[in-house]
């Protein structure tokens, strides 16, 4: 039976333009919409909550999204696109070490293209995004990241469709690298 991980809602319908997940099955819960980006990443988070004490951290999340729960952190701020708290992320207008998180969940997708898509500016058609990522992504980071962040990979299952989805994560910390490396990639 599948079951949303974020409402507990067990109904589900087709997603957006009528889609059905890669596995065949209705994506979109009735209750809360999430789709499964959505409880795919709830998963991670919720794995990494049991190894890292998110009451600990504060964040900042670019862009609002059903996989997080505000009170799960010391503190968040949220950004939205378009809004009077709309963060521009390569310039983020903060001083330095005001969070020791960053999470930015609507970065497009890389597993669809091959190549990275990049127009330089942000596009409306495309939600505000500069590029669309591909699967050359890891080249991208390794360009732009120094050597000492690590940069790790994370699959993990949607529990209602059984997608697997992809996700990023990037530390300086030998502790949370070695959490993600071991406990996350099961």
């Amino acid at each position: 039976m599948s079951i949303c991980n974020i409402c507990g809602c067990q109904s589900f319908v087709a997603g957006p333009g009528g889609r059905m997940s890669s596995t065949g099955k209705p994506p979109k819960c009735q209750t809360c919409f999430s789709l499964e980006r959505h409880r795919s990443l709830r998963q991670v988070y919720l794995k990494l909550n049991e190894f890292i004490p998110f009451k600990s951290i504060s964040a900042l999340q670019i862009s609002p999204d059903k996989a997080i729960q505000p009170e799960w952190f010391a503190s968040l701020e949220v950004s939205s696109y378009g809004s009077s708290n709309s963060i521009d992320i390569q310039r983020i207008d903060r001083g330095d070490k005001s969070y020791d998180v960053v999470v930015c969940n609507h970065v497009p997708d890389p597993c669809r293209l091959q190549k990275t898509k990049d127009w330089g500016y942000p596009d409306e058609r495309q939600h505000g995004h500069f590029r669309l990522y591909g699967s050359d992504i890891q080249d991208k980071f390794h360009q732009v990241f120094s050597p000492e962040i690590h940069q790790l990979k994370v699959f993990m299952d949607d529990p209602a469709t059984g997608m697997t989805d992809l996700y990023f994560f990037f530390t300086r910390s030998e502790f949370i690298a070695s959490v993600i490396r071991e406990d996350l990639n099961q």
